[in-house]
């Protein structure tokens, strides 16, 4: 069991950087239940 085992997270991913979706299947193999994701352009 992780440390994120149960845990909600909100993940806000970046165009450039790491994209929402590769966060949220990190997470979601750590335990984490991912309430919200999204990918934005930060400019």
């Amino acid at each position: 069991m992780g440390k994120l085992t149960g845990k909600k997270l909100l993940l806000l991913g970046e165009r450039d950087g790491v994209p929402g979706p590769a966060m949220e299947a990190c997470f979601q193999s750590c335990g984490a239940e991912i309430a919200f994701a999204v990918t934005e352009c930060f400019v």
